[in-house]
């Protein structure tokens, strides 16, 4: 009888406790994706925060949030997914085909926790360093059955969902040319319409008022090597806003930010831009830590929706990679790439030795100073056969190693604190994880 009475005592002790629990405010949600970032970038990112031989490793943000991992196969038979499919199904919960926005294997819209929390009163926005149409931010916001249906995807955007309300109340990040196109320039009737529209990262942080839409690049931002980083302040000014909006009208909010171009960086096996832009979209972590601190009743959590590249650190079976000489490299492969085809060949070893200062050998050289470009190719098709040979260049000396400039089909890590953050404990699948969000939105 004793025993009994403890064990119906401990059952209404969490009966009351779940009750509790469903009474409570449903939580802010800030979800951070690393675009491309496998546990293999957290390792070279804390590597090159660490100074060698110190004995110790630099702290990151990423050190205390680990909570589990997740698979990411799109729905069909190849078990590698593009960020579109991906974004999708963290956003949605549900598997797609790749190129698919915001809509199932039959092209049928599915619902997205933005649109779920927009339907129950909720704030929501967006943050992103390359266009805000592009394939992550796009299927939290969209439908679409393509996702390089780039200008459709800005018309959705920037269409009401009903007169003065848009499907988001802050959008940050580039695509400018998407809304101010030949055939339709958005801006002026979104203006009339009440959006704030700036074009000048400078206007952000004076910025005050809300549905805001901030283009600050014709298609990406720059890489953040290759400028100032800028997801942080992104991110801070969209907390500011949507907490204000928050206070205003006691509705909790939900925010997408996306370390977007550690993808593309990965795409160019571009490794000194690889540990750059972990560092941006580390410095955006740590603004949000900051605002969950002050906002306890808040989720984050942080995921990837794939891995780019298959970067390993070691190469060439020379049990070393150099984190300094990673460090050491000053721009993007795309910004010397794209000024070397402005110069004479003659001038490239003086462009290239101050920017990359390796220790190239002559027979390194006599190979970049030879890169043929096929008489055909055009805009960045230029760039890619300099930058072939520059990146294999960069790997052998700093011993990094790329086995694609695709996607990769490995597990990626899944981060998360606050309340509900044990539902993204242990090994999951990203729908797993979209799942599991659209159940904290109520």
């Amino acid at each position: 009888m004793l025993a009994t009475s403890v064990i119906l005592s401990g059952c209404t002790q969490t009966n009351d406790k779940s009750s509790e629990q469903h009474q409570a405010e449903p939580p802010n949600i800030i979800f951070m994706i690393g675009d491309g970032m496998g546990f293999e970038y957290i390792s070279a990112y804390r590597y090159a925060m660490s100074e060698p031989g110190a004995g110790t490793l630099a702290a990151t943000p990423f050190d205390d949030l680990l909570l589990g991992a997740a698979t990411t196969y799109p729905d069909d038979t190849t078990w590698v997914t593009d960020s579109a499919s991906s974004a999708t199904a963290l956003a949605t919960g549900v598997k797609s085909y790749n190129g698919a926005i915001g809509v199932d294997a039959d092209k049928h819209p599915q619902q997205s926790i933005m649109e779920l929390a927009r339907a129950n009163g909720w704030y929501t926005g967006a943050v992103s360093t390359v266009q805000v149409n592009h394939a992550t931010p796009a299927s939290f916001f969209t439908h679409h059955p393509s996702r390089k249906m780039y200008e459709a995807i800005a018309d959705s955007l920037a269409t009401p969902v009903q007169p003065g309300v848009w499907s988001f109340d802050v959008l940050l990040g580039g695509g400018y040319r998407y809304f101010n196109r030949d055939d339709k320039n958005w801006l002026p009737e979104l203006e009339q319409q009440g959006m704030q529209v700036i074009t000048e990262f400078e206007q952000l942080a004076t910025t005050t008022t809300t549905p805001l839409l901030g283009l600050f690049a014709p298609v990406a931002l720059p890489a953040a090597i290759d400028d100032q980083p800028r997801l942080a302040t992104m991110t801070e000014n969209a907390l500011r806003l949507l907490s204000a909006k928050q206070q205003e009208q006691q509705q909790p909010f939900a925010l997408m930010i996306e370390g977007s171009q550690i993808d593309w960086c990965g795409h160019a096996n571009d490794i000194a831009c690889t540990v750059h832009e972990m560092h941006d979209f580390a410095q955006a972590i740590d603004v949000v830590r900051a605002f969950q601190q002050q906002h306890p009743n808040t989720l984050l959590i942080i995921t990837a929706d794939h891995s780019t590249g298959g970067l390993t650190l070691g190469q060439g079976g020379e049990y070393a990679w150099y984190s300094e000489k990673v460090m050491g490299i000053t721009a993007s492969l795309e910004v010397m790439t794209r000024d070397l085809l402005e110069l004479p060949r003659d001038q490239w070893r003086g462009y290239l030795q101050p920017r990359l200062n390796l220790d190239v050998t002559e027979d390194e050289w006599q190979q970049i100073l030879a890169v043929e470009i096929p008489a055909a190719a055009r805009g960045r098709d230029r760039q890619y056969a300099i930058g072939k040979v520059l990146a294999a260049v960069i790997s052998t000396h700093t011993r990094t190693g790329w086995t694609t400039t695709g996607h990769t089909a490995v597990d990626v890590p899944v981060m998360a604190i606050g309340p509900g953050s044990e539902a993204f404990r242990g090994y999951q699948d990203n729908t797993d994880i979209g799942k599991a969000l659209l159940k904290l939105i109520r």
